[in-house]
């Protein structure tokens, strides 16, 4: 499956503010930026099948603006081990304006 990687312009887009090392800290999951992201009601995350029965299995994270990441879930990946690649996909998206894409291509 082919990925996407972007980078938004800054001027374009929602400013987000890393998350805190204490909230990090604070998670009571093994994914912290997730978890932090949930708590702030700054988006949804979306597990599961979507309307192309060809990509299977997807994890989607999204504000009121934009996709953030959506990644397909790979042959043999368990979820929790889309769960941690999520995690860190999340993470680029709100502290480096990073967007990953698995779903819709370059």
């Amino acid at each position: 499956m082919p990925r996407s990687v972007r980078r938004r312009p800054q001027s374009g887009g929602l400013k987000r503010r890393p998350l805190s090392s204490a909230a990090k800290r604070g998670a009571s999951t093994p994914w912290p930026t997730i978890e932090g992201f949930l708590n702030a009601e700054e988006g949804c995350i979306s597990l599961g099948a979507i309307n192309d029965s060809s990509l299977g299995y997807t994890a989607i994270a999204s504000d009121d603006h934009n996709m953030l990441v959506a990644l397909v879930r790979e042959r043999g990946e368990t979820l929790r081990q889309l769960l941690d690649r999520l995690e860190q996909a999340l993470a680029l998206a709100i502290e480096e304006q990073i967007y990953v894409d698995e779903i819709n291509g370059p």
